[in-house]
């Protein structure tokens, strides 16, 4: 389950914040003045991201030399999509909030 805390309340009560993340694999999303600054979630969690990212990157490099693309432009088209992905879940995030 995820859950929000304030950043001040996450300092107060970090070993229960890290016990319910390790007994019940909940995750929190640290807020600052109501903006989510940080995020605290189980250790496999955090390594399958890394994992996903790795693989991500890896098959970027392959398809940059499968498709004879230099490192700077295949990072310059990495970045192009990475601003559509982000462009995209804004529009998204603007829609539910408009709801």
């Amino acid at each position: 389950m995820e859950k929000k805390v304030a950043a001040f309340e996450a300092r107060r009560q970090f070993g229960k914040i890290l016990q319910d993340v390790l007994v019940k694999g909940d995750a929190f999303v640290v807020e600052r003045h109501g903006e989510p600054v940080a995020a605290i979630v189980p250790v496999q969690v955090y390594r399958f991201w890394q994992e996903e990212r790795d693989a991500l990157f890896e098959s970027m490099r392959v398809a940059s030399e499968t498709a004879n693309m230099s490192e700077e432009d295949a990072m310059a088209l990495a970045n192009e999509v990475i601003q559509e992905v982000r462009a995209e879940k804004a529009r998204k995030k603007h829609a539910l909030e408009g709801k």
